[in-house]
């Protein structure tokens, strides 16, 4: 067991495009993910379906259902629901060109690729998953997540007035935030800012690396600054649990800042973010105006922007005045400018952000220099063979002449055509066919690294994402309620105390877990510190991560090759419930 529980540090960081120990070297061993690999799992995993059962259901295991104590031999989901009220009281920013909507949909390359019927089904497996669809139905109300993913995710904003009271999702008071800075001593620039903007320009009145005195920030905000906590969820249970909610939807990072100006001032100029934004309006009244995108390059941007000279902009396309209860989201790359407006006192508003650093480009990133690299170290020699002789006498720009191309298709144009310009010509065409041979063969490799690709993305996701904000009737099957729980035996019932907070990944020849369990709730804060297990515990630990509310599994059926090992399965376990990922029940709790 003690070889279970150790604990190794990453190899290196999680955004870097692969394993430290494989960059630029063409000789390095087959790639996490490659075909050597894969065929490894399967035959771990068939290793144990021929000595723990017919394969289904976690190779083979008994499934116990917590809400009914019967058993299952196929894989279970819970069923779950999501507002489907009428969203006729949202506003919404339409294109003029709306006859192509319908087509641009139909197309692969549209921005959003995100399937919510798929999604509903892969996340429909907890009681956790209800909750946390609930916590984004309350954001989005009257519109539902499934008509919000389809209709306004990644694609245009959305403005739900409520003409409330009061927020509808209280997690943020002026109260809490003075507390937090009287209480607490938080630093210029890392906790939070202080801000103005004076005839369109911003102007920060941080002192860098200092810490703020209360009397300072409010001094400040009485003279019209505005004050931005970057961080409300290191102070706000209520924040953390909400942003812990909302990661388990998306499936990537979530973060928060909060933003508290006085009546009649601006705190940040024109600009737009690299995030999905929803700002949630929590007390007085901010307006904002809201413009688009101004090219195509600048849609779903993967860096924030500069600021705008307010009067270089064009017509907003939303000019909005958000109460408290309103809710407005803004897709990454439009640009906005919101002031307090000067009759209704202070405005306080929550802005929960996702997507950062979350796209194709960033999976890509991770999946095309380790293509390339299985690409070079293949045994055909052919992207290791020397560059065509003289090929810089026909290619860069001093010899394009990709002109002669269209003259050659005009038979009196090419008659003007001198001799070398043809043979130069025919060249460039011959060297373009040799790259895109070859360019295929990266591409080959790439479709080979696909789980590669997402077992990194879920490291950076491991690595960003805050710890899981358990109830207490989570935690008292966590290990910190170890005496009461009683001993691990064969016939303990385990779990994964929260879905998608731990993954399996193969490094090797080794089977390694990364987990969000001892995670900050400051952003990259702690270095990832995942657990390394021997490559034979793999379909262990997958059917134990698989393995989520309302169901449980059994230690003695957990599936161990080549034999049924069960000193091995209660020492894997152990080492995730040392960990305070895994939840434990003994049989005679399960009523």
């Amino acid at each position: 067991a003690a070889k279970k529980r150790q604990k190794k540090k990453a190899k290196s960081n999680p955004n870097s495009s692969g394993p430290a120990a494989n960059k630029g070297n063409s000789s390095a061993e087959p790639l996490i993910g490659s075909e050597p690999l894969a065929s490894k799992k399967k035959q771990l995993w068939d290793d144990s379906d021929d000595d723990g059962g017919d394969g289904e259901s976690f190779g083979g295991a008994d499934v116990f259902n917590e809400s009914t104590a019967t058993t299952a031999t196929t894989k279970t989901t819970a069923n779950t629901s999501t507002t489907t009220s009428s969203a006729a009281s949202a506003e919404t920013f339409d294109d003029d060109d709306k006859d192509d909507k319908d087509e641009d949909e139909d197309d692969d390359s549209s921005h959003s690729s995100y399937d919510s019927t798929l999604d509903d089904e892969m996340l429909a497996n907890s009681d956790f998953t209800s909750q946390a669809l609930d916590v984004l139905s309350t954001i989005l109300h009257p519109v539902s997540p499934s008509s919000f993913f389809s209709d306004y995710f990644e694609k245009k904003p959305l403005h739900i007035p409520r003409n409330l009271d009061a927020a509808s999702l209280p997690l943020l008071s002026k109260a809490d935030v003075e507390n937090y800075i009287r209480k607490h001593s938080l630093s210029y620039g890392v906790d939070l800012n202080v801000t103005n903007v004076v005839d369109g320009v911003r102007r920060t009145l941080d002192v860098p690396g200092a810490v703020a005195e209360s009397s300072d920030v409010w001094s400040n905000f009485s003279s019209g600054c505005s004050v931005r906590l970057l961080c409300p969820q290191k102070y706000s249970d209520s924040v953390w649990e909400a942003l812990s909610a909302l990661e388990h939807v998306f499936h990537c990072m979530v973060g928060s800042n909060a933003y508290l100006t006085p009546k009649g001032a601006q705190g940040f100029a024109p600009h737009y973010d690299d995030v999905d934004v929803f700002i949630l309006q929590q007390e007085g009244k901010k307006r904002w105006r809201v413009y688009e995108p101004e090219s195509g390059r600048e849609t779903l941007p993967r860096s924030l922007s500069q600021d705008y000279d307010p009067s270089a902009l064009k017509p907003p396309v939303m000019d909005v005045v958000l109460g408290p209860g309103d809710m407005l989201y803004l897709p990454r790359g439009w640009i906005h400018q919101a002031v307090t407006t000067r009759d209704a006192g202070h405005s306080l508003h929550l802005t929960v952000s996702c997507m950062m650093g979350w796209s194709w480009c960033d999976y890509l990133e991770h999946v095309l220099p380790a293509a390339m690299r299985e690409a070079f170290a293949a045994e055909d020699p052919t992207l290791r063979g020397g560059m065509p002789r003289g090929f810089l006498g026909y290619m860069g720009v001093q010899n394009d002449n990709d002109f002669v191309l269209k003259s050659l298709k005009d038979e009196e144009a090419a008659a003007t055509v001198s001799p070398k310009d043809k043979e130069t010509s025919g060249l460039r065409t011959a060297f373009r066919k040799s790259l895109k041979s070859r360019l295929d063969r990266v591409v080959k490799e790439a479709m080979k690294l696909v789980d590669y690709g997402a077992d990194e993305m879920s490291k950076v996701f491991m690595s960003d994402r805050l710890p899981p904000c358990f109830s207490d009737a989570e935690k008292a099957m966590l290990s910190d309620n170890r005496e009461a729980n009683g001993e691990i035996c064969a016939e303990t019932l385990v779990r994964l105390a929260r879905p998608g907070i731990a993954r399996l990944v193969l490094e090797g020849d080794k089977a390694v877990v990364y987990h969000c369990g001892d995670n900050s709730r400051v952003y990259r804060e702690q270095e990832l510190s995942p657990l390394e297990f021997e490559a034979d515990d793999a379909p262990t630990i997958e059917a134990i991560l698989q393995c989520v509310a309302p169901m449980w599994i059994k230690v003695n059926d957990l599936p161990h090759p080549p034999a049924e090992d069960l000193d091995d399965k209660v020492g894997v376990v152990e080492a995730l419930y040392d960990e305070g990922i895994l939840a434990i029940s003994q049989p005679q709790w399960i009523k």
